[in-house]
């Protein structure tokens, strides 16, 4: 498996560098709260994402009035696979999984990880991954760490990738219920990779306020939803 980075991750070399002998942390998050240095996924393999406390999806984490991660929806190049859209360790760190990660329900379509960051209490939790990387393995930031799951077992192909299931990720300081906004964590570097998809300011990544969603849907075009552009 290439572990090849993709020219629009924006990695910063030093941080990379200075972060592969970092103190490696498998028991899990411990340390001061890191940016993130590579992103998830490559902007131009994604058509849209959910604002940071939108009403896409389900709640969480649980207990939250609204969705406090970011919901990916794929391009129309990448729709309905699962083993095409890459996604990427946001950071150098350790693969792992919790109680909450091997819940049956989360096992429907992929499997969920978490990737906790060096030294750091800052950890990515991947949702819907075929992931290419063992529990306890150390990875670099922009290593693939797997491919985006688009279409479960049994589920009938969607025509367009606005209808196609989307994949989600979910960034927190400390424990999973302190979650924050996944572009708001990334480094200057990381963050204007997504200029070209028409994304220049993270205020436009986070719905205002703390909204108490009544419904909760996952529909490109909604108001909470950041549709990158050009659509590709």
């Amino acid at each position: 498996m290439s572990r090849r980075m993709s020219p629009g991750l924006a990695v910063a070399t030093a941080l990379v560098a200075g972060s592969a002998a970092a103190c490696r942390n498998p028991a899990g998050p411990s340390g001061p709260p890191v940016l993130l240095t590579a992103n998830v996924v490559d902007p131009a393999s994604v058509n849209a994402v959910s604002k940071f406390n939108s009403c896409s999806g389900h709640a969480f984490p649980d207990g939250s009035p609204n969705s406090a991660k970011n919901y990916f929806w794929p391009t129309s190049v990448n729709f309905n696979t699962t083993n095409v859209l890459r996604e990427f360790a946001a950071c150098s760190g350790t693969v792992d999984q919790n109680a909450d990660d091997t819940d049956p329900n989360e096992q429907d379509r992929g499997r969920t990880y978490h990737l906790n960051c060096d030294g750091s209490s800052t950890l990515v939790r991947y949702f819907h991954l075929n992931a290419q990387v063992g529990l306890g393995q150390h990875v670099v930031a922009g290593d693939v760490v797997g491919f985006a799951v688009m279409l479960g077992a049994g589920q009938q192909p969607s025509a367009t990738w606005q209808n196609s299931s989307n994949f989600d990720i979910a960034v927190s300081d400390g424990d999973d219920s302190h979650t924050e906004n996944y572009f708001s964590k990334l480094s200057a570097a990381a963050f204007a990779a997504w200029a070209s998809r028409g994304l220049t300011s993270v205020s436009d990544t986070i719905n205002p306020g703390n909204p108490t969603c009544s419904s909760f849907r996952s529909s490109v075009g909604d108001a909470d939803v950041f549709s990158f552009t050009p659509p590709l």
